[in-house]
């Protein structure tokens, strides 16, 4: 989206749509420094889809500004003052593909100094009022020293902040993809096999929800290769008439193995060896509707473990139950990543990110 000021200068907030809508999220990098690490330096660096820019190749950048974020409504931010160094240029890969957090390797050539400050004239971080439920003007302007010609690919932005003295706090509006994973529980623990582990299982949180496969993943069981069953079912209080939780130990299992599921499902897993234990894994398709939101569903594994001396030579992993999500959202490559480190010491080291798409509202000029 373009807009135009009283000086005929184009102007570009990006992400599109937020020159007048809030964030849904806050960003603490790049003006936070975060207390209790040896340096107060932090480093931030914002990789964009060139997909997502709000202008041609060929434009060229003379300012970005930013602003508060709108999530802390009743909470004011005071002045501060520090050293700032903004670096931009072309990034090695789109957000989709940036794995490598090590922030010398985020470049595909040398990013250009456009912003340099330091303690003798240091940049100085307004005060930002509480903003209620609206969204905070753009007034912390960093003007390049010289203009920065976009020449296509993707685009990454470093901030590089240390504060004259102490720690700061000034969070910057910010969008982020919204969750809409669904939630688990454990309901009883597994009963130890052979190896003396109780296996045990989990969820991966990104696949609970409509529309997703949702995946389980047990560890701990024998390391003998072959098959594990995976139990799915819509309860846990019977199972054909049988009070839940079972001893499987009345049928031939190790006494205390508990069937906790009323499985309607079952499915066999490949268990690969691992130096300790076995591992499997399953996922199943849940259907994208919204008949499927808040469904609780029940996971168990059967496993076998015939080291076992007992007539029913199986062991069974913790209980589970998930409840699903919000239907997955089509699945879209990200506009950006962001990778940031507090206590920041300049020389080549690793920042922190998440999976999920995430970055500050940004104005260009």
């Amino acid at each position: 989206m373009a807009l135009f000021a009283t000086d005929a200068a184009a102007q570009f907030v990006w992400p599109a749509g937020y020159a007048s809508t809030p964030g849904n999220a806050v960003m603490n990098a790049p003006f936070t420094s975060q207390p209790g690490h040896p340096y107060n330096r932090t480093r931030c660096t914002v990789v964009m889809d060139p997909s997502s820019l709000p202008f041609p190749i060929g434009t060229a950048l003379t300012s970005i500004s930013l602003r508060r974020d709108s999530i802390y409504a009743g909470q004011a931010y005071g002045s501060h003052s520090g050293a700032l160094v903004v670096r931009i240029g072309r990034a090695a890969a789109v957000p989709a593909q940036t794995n490598d957090v090590r922030f010398q390797r985020l470049w595909e050539d040398l990013p250009a100094t456009v912003f340099l400050s330091n303690t003798q004239t240091p940049f100085v971080l307004p005060a930002a009022p509480a903003p209620g439920t609206a969204p905070a003007p753009f007034n912390v302007t960093i003007p390049f020293t010289q203009p920065f010609t976009w020449n296509g690919g993707p685009l990454a932005i470093e901030f590089d902040w240390s504060p004259l003295a102490g720690s700061t706090r000034w969070r910057v509006d910010a969008f982020a993809t919204s969750v809409r994973n669904g939630s688990s529980a454990t309901l009883g623990l597994g009963c130890v096999g052979s190896n003396g582990f109780a296996p045990t299982h989990f969820a991966l949180p990104e696949t609970t929800m409509p529309g997703a496969t949702l995946t389980f993943r047990m560890e701990g069981a024998p390391a003998l290769g072959g098959a594990a069953v995976h139990l799915l079912g819509l309860g846990n209080a019977n199972y054909q008439g049988i009070p839940l939780p079972f001893d499987l130990g009345t049928i031939g299992a190790p006494p205390g193995c508990q069937l906790r599921v009323d499985f309607l499902l079952s499915s066999t897993a490949l268990v690969v060896p691992t130096a300790l234990f076995g591992r499997a894994t399953i996922g199943i398709p849940i259907p994208a509707t919204t008949a499927a939101v808040g469904v609780a569903l029940y996971s168990q594994w059967l496993i076998p473990d015939f080291a076992l001396p007992v007539a029913f030579p199986f062991t069974v992993s913790d209980a589970q139950v998930v409840t699903l999500g919000q239907v997955a959202n089509p699945p879209l490559p990200p506009r950006a990543r962001t990778i940031w480190r507090y206590g920041s010491n300049g020389i080549n080291e690793s920042g922190q990110t998440v999976v999920e798409e995430y970055g500050p509202v940004i104005r260009f000029n």
